[in-house]
């Protein structure tokens, strides 16, 4: 789908965003020709294009019109108010949210249907008119720097001046076009074991039972080293109540850096199989599943431990944007940071997705973009029988048909799917994928992506009981087992966990954990004391 931007000088002067644009949509842009509309399906008219405009008007076409005269400041306090037009997204729809790099704007055409305001003045308008959308936003669109990327300007201090013009863009391709998983959310929990039934704040049946009284699902990163011990009663809550509660890795000792620091190669693999080893007993004693997925303790996390982790057979990462930016400062990103459902980190690409905390922007920012919604929080956002997660779920609820997941299920959910007559199209963004097959599906068509090359799947007489097959010279297996089509892409150097040698762990992780345990299960009963 080809896109004009006009001026050309503007189109140039973006030309680090356009490109990154087109490398997540189908779309293409160019530099617009004054006069040339034909084969174009959209302009983008920039400050001092209104005659761009007004031709894109006469020749049919839906455009996106910058304004920017006349800038009116923004007040300190000041939120952007989305009306309630069906126009607006279902991530935005009636609410108000600030972006406090947004300190003016430009007032916009009265006679368009108002779809945000600053005060009594509107920011953003669209006229519809035989099918085509003519949108005035008082905004700019952001100039992308060298080394600059999508996440710099699509966070919860600079957001709004994207979403216009990717709410435009995803008009022009259709409800087919925008390239995002199913809507899709969990909870994290750092920290509690299942050593008792309560860990602070936390009583483990109250919080599935709330957790299913108000549609939602939380899963406990749990740390490794508290996996010595568990008490029945809770592994027997997790196996009942599993729609609701899961099983995560948070680290492995939960020392400050712990997945961040310089080891040499044998001393990480070592730590990294440890932590496998004690969950791999801690499942075989107490037959609750915990997800090879690792939550980073305190969000650091280091490139140079990504290549270890898949080697030993971690599946992925969640870790939030800023802890990826923080603890990485010398990795060059790709200008799509942020936008892609995940990252793949060190040379052999590990999977790496994210999570954000309790900000309804970003909340509401990543389901606009179709990313899961991950949710981090503690034992402390518990309190008050669950109150704040319970604000939290509904905020996330009212955005629209969203589906309530253990994040080893979000993470094998992270591809995009197109289908096409009795071919379905898969773009995977994890390395382990589980996807749901129609009867009418006779083919599968995995793309290139960073975990292996593209491959062809023909579903005839294929066999459907779960048997493994391995794909011709590309590093990749499949199976179908009801009606799901799990595919895995393994590492090329996979290296048995078991065969590692142990880690010892010293006597500050243990003296350290006993000390946070005994905080946090001792901070209600102060909270309580202390309130009186």
């Amino acid at each position: 789908m080809r896109v004009a931007v006009a001026p050309a000088s503007e189109y140039q002067l973006r030309r680090r965003l356009f490109d990154m644009l087109s490398s997540r949509l189908e779309v293409s842009f160019e530099p617009h020709t004054p006069g040339e509309c034909q084969g174009l399906r959209g302009l983008i008219a920039l400050g001092g294009a209104a005659e761009a405009a007004r031709e894109a008007s006469l020749c049919h076409l839906s455009c996106y019109q910058v304004i920017l005269s006349q800038p009116i400041p923004v007040a300190a306090q000041s939120g952007i108010a989305f009306t309630s037009s069906v126009a607006v997204h279902r991530a935005f729809r009636g609410k108000t949210l600030a972006d406090s790099s947004l300190i003016n704007f430009s007032r916009v055409p009265d006679s368009f249907e108002s779809l945000a305001r600053v005060g009594e003045e509107t920011i953003w308008a669209v006229e519809q008119q035989d099918g085509q959308e003519h949108h005035c936003v008082g905004v700019d669109v952001p100039v992308f720097t060298e080394k600059d990327f999508f996440y710099n300007h699509f966070r919860e201090l600079r957001w709004f001046s994207m979403v216009p013009l990717l709410h435009f863009l995803r008009g022009l391709l259709g409800p087919d076009g925008w390239p995002a998983p199913e809507p899709r959310a969990s909870f994290i929990i750092d920290d509690p074991n299942l050593h008792h039934r309560s860990y602070g704040y936390i009583d483990f049946e109250k919080l599935a039972n709330h957790a299913a009284a108000h549609n939602y699902h939380a899963t406990i990163a749990t740390v490794p080293l508290d996996a010595w011990y568990f008490d029945r009663k809770v592994a027997d809550l997790f196996q009942t109540h599993k729609k609701y509660i899961s099983l995560m890795m948070h680290g492995v000792n939960h020392v400050a850096d712990e997945l961040a620091r310089s080891y040499k190669k044998r001393e990480a693999l070592s730590l990294l199989a440890t932590g496998l080893r004690r969950i791999a007993d801690l499942e075989s004693r107490s037959g609750v599943a915990v997800a090879r997925i690792m939550a980073a303790p305190h969000g650091a996390f280091s490139e140079l431990m990504a290549d270890v982790m898949l080697r030993l057979g971690y599946e992925a990462a969640c870790v939030s944007l800023g802890s990826l930016l923080r603890w990485n400062p010398e990795r060059v990103w790709r200008p799509d940071l942020g936008f892609a459902v995940s990252q793949s980190l060190g040379t052999l690409a590990f999977p790496v997705f994210h999570r954000t905390g309790l900000s309804e922007t970003n909340i509401r920012l990543s389901a606009f973009l179709g990313h899961p919604v991950i949710v981090a929080t503690h034992h402390r956002d518990c309190a008050s029988n669950f109150a704040r997660l319970e604000s939290i779920a509904n905020i996330v609820n009212s955005i629209g048909s969203m589906r309530w997941m253990g994040i080893e299920d979000v993470s094998r959910t992270n591809f995009v799917s197109k289908k096409q007559n009795e071919a379905l199209h898969i773009w995977p963004y994890s390395r382990r994928l589980a996807v749901p097959l129609s009867s009418e599906i006779t083919e599968v068509e995995v793309c290139l992506s960073p975990y292996c090359g593209g491959f062809t799947i023909d579903l005839h007489d294929h066999r459907r009981d779960g048997s493994g097959v391995a794909v011709h010279n590309i590093p990749a297996r499949h199976r179908i087992s009801n009606n799901t089509l799990e595919i895995f892409f393994p590492p090329s150097n996979a290296v048995d966990y078991r065969q590692v040698e142990s880690r010892s762990v010293g006597v500050w992780p243990v003296v350290r954990r006993i000390l946070t345990e005994a905080r946090d299960r001792t901070q209600p009963i102060l909270s309580l004391a202390s309130a009186r």
